[in-house]
């Protein structure tokens, strides 16, 4: 009888080790493909809107090249006159944004009569008045109950107009003094 040999066959032997790490690696990148933007995984794109708001509020803003009006007697006229004021025409410059259909009115009102702190004395604020130069410019005498309009503007944009102030003196009832009030410009409309 002819000898046979047999090759004895091993067992194969699993280390567990590598076998665990094999499934983590492989769990990690199943975890990591899930997250990927999704051009990895296609061509097809989607659209979005987005809404855009924006509000535009009407506003103004007034400028005075000076904030100091001032007039002084002279002369010895015995008379009343009139007496310009020392610093010029004033200059006023309104920027606004507001409805081309809409109107916007600029308003001088006084605080108080003149009053001379040191003594006391008073002259009516309503010998203070104004001629006016540029479009939509007025003239007016200031008052301190009512709001006098200085200018009536429509729409947006920049308007430039000039006050000349005058005084109306009258020196057999004006008692000599340093006389002040406050003038505010108010804007309605916007």
């Amino acid at each position: 009888m002819k000898e046979q040999s047999f090759t004895r066959l091993r067992p194969i032997r699993r280390n567990k080790g590598s076998a665990k790490s094999f499934l983590l690696l492989l769990s990690f990148l199943f975890i990591i493909l899930g997250f990927l933007p999704e051009p990895l995984f296609s061509q097809a794109s989607d659209n979005g809107t987005l809404s855009l708001t924006a509000t535009v509020a009407a506003r103004s803003k007034i400028e005075v090249n000076t904030s100091m009006i001032s007039f002084t007697r002279l002369t010895w006229a015995g008379q009343a006159q009139a007496i310009a004021a020392n610093e010029g025409s004033i200059a006023l410059t309104i920027k606004m944004t507001s409805n081309s259909d809409s109107t916007v009115n600029v308003w001088l009102v006084a605080s108080s009569d003149l009053k001379d702190a040191s003594t006391g004395y008073t002259i009516p604020i309503g010998t203070i008045s104004w001629s006016a130069q540029g479009a939509g410019f007025y003239a007016g005498q200031l008052n301190k109950t009512s709001p006098v309009l200085a200018a009536r503007l429509s729409g947006s944009g920049i308007f430039k107009g000039s006050l000349i102030f005058s005084f109306a003196d009258d020196p057999k009832n004006f008692a000599p003094g340093n006389y002040q009030a406050t003038v505010t410009i108010l804007v309605t409309g916007i």
